[in-house]
């Protein structure tokens, strides 16, 4: 499971830690540049293993080979992470831009790392065959089939009628039997959707989960004429999916939910917008690292790859942009450290896609008080 994966990765401290963090294209024409990329950043992640020759150094080299053959230069997302320490090694794929990173450190990259993990919410997804609706829980990438008596559902196609008898009016009886037999057709599926969406409206009511549907058009379009759940979706996945490409489904489904996550997140901005006074909310660098180190964070809203270098004196607490004249202590990046002190404080953390919080300098923090 992909979360489990993140959690051991975000646990791992004071160790020696490679992170190999790669954009990747998703469109096909571009994806002929992914495996150049991917090459480029590991010969400077194996530059740096390098300059440490030891047995740690060289076992960290042998994991970091044994991932290299996992990659995949196709896969369809927007970048890839490889992970490395002494005693684990992962590699995952993301489904949102990343820029390139390669670090040692005694931890891992935790930006992408904790974006991802706030992704990997439970959402269903609804799939409609040509006879068959089939329903999965699903957690990123990773679709698990509900099976409970009627899902997956399968609609067998049934009509009885009297042959037509032979004679000058044949083809205009054929002709008959056709229109009514379509029209039988027509209702028996929409009966059968509708059932569907009964089953499925159970579900929906128990929690709130998101609900993704794939489908042709036509399937999609007799589905919401025969529920009105419409309202209910929160993405559609357009094609025809079958055992034979059900990793493009599960992809599909992952970059859908993500975009679902970002128009949320629009919102959210909207209603930060509307907080925006000085006993609600800190917004910018300066007042969102005094706030949270007073205890006061809540909240904090910050756009995922914003690093900002700073420095402290002894005895101020005011953190500074510029470097002061006498002496300091150089934060490398005080974005890092405000995380860090909100989650130890029991703030939450949520991160924005790039000049989503522009307004807010990059980072806003909700006030306790």
């Amino acid at each position: 499971m992909i979360l489990d994966t993140l959690n051991r990765l975000l646990s791992v401290k004071n160790r020696p830690c490679l992170s190999v963090i790669v954009p990747q294209y998703r469109l096909s024409r571009e994806r002929m540049q992914n495996p150049e990329l991917f090459r480029k950043a590991i010969r400077k992640a194996k530059s740096i293993l390098k300059r440490n020759p030891s047995a740690q150094g060289q076992l960290m080299m042998e994991k970091l080979e044994g991932l290299i053959k996992a990659y995949k230069p196709d896969y369809s997302m927007s970048g890839v992470g490889l992970f490395v320490s002494t005693d684990i090694s992962e590699i995952l794929y993301f489904p949102f831009d990343v820029n390139e990173r390669i670090i040692h450190d005694t931890s891992f990259e935790t930006r992408d790392l904790l974006y991802l993990k706030q992704l990997l919410s439970t959402y269903y997804v609804l799939v409609l065959g040509k006879k068959s609706v089939s329903l999965y829980s699903a957690s990123g990438n990773e679709l698990m089939e509900i099976r409970d008596g009627f899902f997956p559902a399968h609609y067998e196609e049934e009509y009885e009628y009297a042959r037509p008898s032979l004679g000058t009016s044949f083809g205009k009886s054929l002709k008959a039997f056709e229109k009514d037999k379509s029209i039988v057709n027509k209702a028996r599926v929409e009966s059968f959707y509708k059932e569907a969406g009964n089953q499925l409206t159970t579900y929906l009511n128990r929690n709130s989960m998101p609900l993704l549907i794939s489908g042709t058009k036509k399937h999609i379009a007799d589905f919401y004429s025969a529920t009105h759940l419409k309202e209910k979706v929160a993405a559609e996945i357009s094609g025809s999916f079958s055992d034979k490409n059900f990793f493009d489904l599960r992809t599909k489904a992952w970059n859908g939910y993500v975009k679902f996550n970002q128009a949320k997140a629009k919102v959210k901005i909207k209603e930060l917008e509307e907080k925006d006074t000085p006993h609600k909310l800190a917004k910018g660098i300066q007042e969102v690292w005094q706030a949270s180190h007073e205890g006061r964070g809540l909240h904090l809203m910050v756009e995922k790859d914003y690093f900002c270098k700073s420095y402290l004196r002894d005895g101020d607490p005011v953190l500074y942009l510029n470097p002061p004249k006498v002496k300091y202590t150089l934060v490398p990046d005080a974005v890092d450290e405000i995380i860090e002190t909100v989650l130890e404080k029991g703030g939450r953390i949520e991160f924005m896609e790039e000049r989503a919080l522009k307004r807010f300098d990059s980072i806003a923090l909700l006030l306790r008080y």
